[in-house]
């Protein structure tokens, strides 16, 4: 069985109260007693410790905690994923997916195709989408979250990227398949995924002058988040292979 994990800001030595929503966590869905052990992480300082919960009562629950350590599992390779808005639900779901694969930078892009106000994040979208990266990384064992960038245009992501990455712009037009440029980017890849309808052909032409290559995943229409799961899948394999790098594929604990 997967360790049990849950997150805990500014973690030290000695007994702590969770947060509420831990502790709904600890009492309602996994309904832990006292006397069992979990792990709580830090994900903003990369830290982590052992914890073994005192006492419960009501949405109270009080653990103790061992020495605090460096979180085990930080990506050390960086990769950027600058993911075009779209519905919700499927937005959410690459967000933690992205957070379990290793992206170490998201930039939330506003394309031609996401321009409905709907898609328009506020103030608590944002807080709702750190929420998402922090449940990604409790679920997959990574010890911190993908830095979150403000949402912006193409144009102003373009520039944030850094130059030492591997640039890919995965383009339904495209006629190279991106997998042979995936394999060159061990030491780090940026990638450009549109949200549904795809990327306008301004917007591809604009991402290669900036120095990213236009690539396909196939003949096959892909949603968003399978794009992402299906990019940064290879992406792994492709550093396993040829660095010997561990990827470990375990069912999370709801």
């Amino acid at each position: 069985m997967s360790i049990v994990r849950v997150p805990l800001a500014g973690i030290e030595p000695g007994a702590r109260r969770l947060d509420q929503e831990a502790a709904h966590y600890i009492r309602h869905v996994l309904r832990l007693q006292p006397g069992d052990r979990l792990q709580v992480f830090d994900p903003e300082q990369a830290t982590e410790a052992e914890a073994t919960v005192v006492s419960i009562h009501r949405d109270r629950v009080v653990c103790e905690l061992s020495d605090v350590k460096t979180a085990s599992c930080v990506p050390s390779t960086p990769a950027w994923l600058l993911l075009g808005l779209c519905k919700t639900e499927s937005f959410a779901w690459a967000l933690r997916e992205a957070t379990a694969l290793g992206v170490t930078d998201i930039v939330p892009l506003m394309l031609s195709r996401s321009a409905s106000s709907t898609h328009r994040p506020d103030a608590k979208r944002m807080v709702r989408w750190r929420k998402i990266l922090v449940q990604g990384a409790r679920q997959c064992g990574r010890g911190n979250i993908p830095i979150l960038h403000d949402v912006c245009t193409l144009e102003q992501s373009l520039s944030r990227v850094p130059d030492s990455l591997v640039r890919l712009c995965l383009w339904e037009k495209a006629t190279e398949p991106v997998g042979k440029w995936i394999r060159t980017a061990r030491n780090g890849v940026a990638l450009i995924i549109g949200p549904e309808g795809g990327i306008e052909n301004e917007e591809a032409r604009q991402a290669e002058a900036s120095g990213f290559i236009l690539g396909s995943l196939g003949g096959l229409i892909l949603r968003t988040e399978t794009a992402v799961l299906a990019a940064l899948g290879a992406w792994h394999l492709s550093r396993e292979e040829s660095q010997g790098v561990d990827v470990k594929l375990v069912c999370p604990m709801e």
